[in-house]
């Protein structure tokens, strides 16, 4: 993209962002060197200084804003009066078209959470907002709804497959329809129904 092509984007620490995003998803995180991100940008190194105090804090800043709005997206339509298995799908439906919709967050999201950048102690900044999934599953397993397992395995059993199909239907591997997303969404919860 060159610089007369790029959107106008008022905020800079936004337009830092949003070039970081497109280049690490593009170049990945060692071959983005913070010149490229401000030339990008239309910004000074400097600038990116001001609101960053190095490519780490820039590229946590990028994986925490992606990851509170995609658990914004995740969470909608969520309501406690629908059955158990319907809150379940909507949140696995959500998931699946929020990683389809959003390509270069969810390989952004991928390298980031396998790369030497990626703590697991920084996940303690969504503690707030994972509160009420974690929520979900505990109430599930002590009703009988769901099989007595860890989040993480039952997360890994349902919403990661959700995620990993989106990663597969991104790379050309396969072509999610409607009918295949709801059949894979009811074959997850089979996998942790009680």
């Amino acid at each position: 993209m060159t610089r007369a092509a790029k959107p106008k984007i008022p905020d800079k620490r936004a337009a830092i962002l949003e070039t970081t995003l497109g280049l690490l998803s593009e170049r990945g995180f060692h071959d983005t060197p913070m010149s490229m991100i401000a030339r990008q940008a239309g910004v000074s190194t400097g600038i990116i200084y001001h609101y960053f105090s190095g490519k780490e804090e820039l590229i946590y800043e990028l994986y925490r804003e992606i990851k509170l709005r995609m658990l914004h997206v995740v969470a909608e339509g969520f309501c406690d009066q629908t059955s158990y298995r319907e809150r379940f799908l909507v949140l696995w439906r959500n998931l699946i078209q929020y990683h389809i919709d959003h390509p270069r967050e969810t390989v952004f999201l991928e390298q980031f959470e396998n790369s030497p950048y990626y703590k697991p102690d920084w996940q303690a900044a969504f503690a707030d907002e994972m509160a009420p999934f974690i929520a979900f599953f505990l109430r599930g397993v002590q009703d009988g709804v769901l099989k007595d397992l860890p989040f993480e395995v039952a997360a890994e059993l349902s919403f990661m497959v959700a995620v990993s199909l989106a990663k597969r239907h991104i790379r050309g591997a396969i072509r999610l329809t409607d009918e295949l997303i709801e059949a894979a969404a009811n074959a997850s919860w089979d996998a942790v129904h009680g």
